[in-house]
């Protein structure tokens, strides 16, 4: 006869046995919940923008959409159960097929958002170079150069660099970069002009300014001499050329400060070199207001030390290089010799 004893031994073995079965089939559906979807979309691997102010609901369902994850239950409830409601953060991620529920929750927690990597090359104008970032999807190219020419816009009264202007033409080091695609304009040119300043005072601990001249004037012919250089050598007899027509007082007569007047970079005539702009250095000596482009490190060492020659003229041989004169009657006759 079974006694009231072996009926609750059994009842209770029952309901352990229920218990593991259920516990079994909740881990099991766990399992495959938390396991990379079989989906061929994510070959290769994909990116996705989770929006700011998105839910843990609202990135559930556009990673269930994108088959990132099997479940966007799964997703909300693990998010709810692992306190990381609130803590899943915006920007651009890049995912990849074999990473599991745990593994892209891990990483929108910790916000490792991708960067997008854009090289600045030496001698672009402040304009040029928001148009390479624009091309990437980096920044919007009129707010970025409303913000560059008045840098009261991001540093207030206080500019980081001690200048005439408010312009920071010249000061956006070139360089690689990586940002995000979600940084603001102004995060991306403090980033730049951070970058300059690094670089000048390590060029400065080096090479102090010369005596009665300002960074702000030898950011300035850096400038020049780049836009003047394409081989790295003759950035030292390029800078000595220029010294020595500010020192006797001889324009500079550069054809890229002119240049820097024209709406696309074209072919001089000779009535554009009477264009009344304090940046034609053919018409007023001295050197320009600002920077025409942006120096890189050669350039700004040479503008610091030119070379020890008393060339006053340089003419463009063709092959990337100059022929350097004396006299202008050596110039004249390089320039006959090289058809200029």
């Amino acid at each position: 006869m079974e006694t009231v004893w072996s009926k609750g031994i059994n009842t209770i073995g029952q309901l352990l046995c229920l218990g593991l079965v259920l516990c079994l089939g909740l881990a099991l559906v766990a399992s495959w919940a938390i396991l990379p979807p079989k989906s061929a979309k994510l070959a290769a691997g994909s990116i996705v923008h989770i929006a700011p102010g998105s839910t843990s609901s609202d990135i559930a369902g556009l990673l269930s959409q994108a088959d990132f994850i099997r479940s966007r239950r799964a997703f909300a409830l693990a998010s709810r159960f692992l306190g990381l409601d609130q803590r899943l953060q915006a920007g651009d991620y890049r995912l990849s097929p074999g990473m599991d529920l745990l593994e892209i929750m891990d990483q929108l927690e910790k916000g490792r958002v991708t960067t997008v990597r854009v090289t600045i090359p030496e001698g672009l104008t402040a304009e040029a170079i928001a148009s390479r970032l624009a091309a990437v999807g980096l920044v919007n190219k009129e707010r970025f150069l409303e913000l560059v020419r008045d840098e009261r816009l991001i540093y207030g009264d206080n500019g980081p660099i001690e200048k005439p202007t408010y312009d920071l033409e010249g000061y956006l080091f070139p360089d690689t970069y990586f940002f995000v695609r979600s940084q603001p304009e102004e995060e991306i040119i403090k980033r730049m002009v951070h970058r300059f300043s690094q670089v000048a005072e390590g060029i400065l601990e080096d090479t102090p300014l010369p005596e009665g001249f300002s960074l702000h004037e030898m950011v300035t012919l850096a400038s020049i001499i780049e836009k003047e250089v394409m081989v790295d050598r003759e950035a030292p007899l390029v800078s000595a050329v220029f010294w020595n027509r500010l020192r006797i007082g001889m324009p500079l007569q550069s054809d890229p400060t002119v240049q820097f007047l024209m709406d696309r970079p074209r072919k001089l005539y000779y009535g554009d070199l009477a264009i009344d702009s304090p940046y034609n250095t053919y018409k007023y000596r001295g050197l320009p207001p600002g920077p025409i482009a942006s120096p890189g490190t050669v350039s700004i060492r040479a503008a610091l030390q030119p070379s020890d020659d008393d060339y006053l003229y340089f003419v463009a041989k063709g092959d990337g290089t100059h022929a350097f004169s004396k006299t202008f009657a050596q110039h004249r006759a390089a320039r006959n010799r090289y058809g200029i």
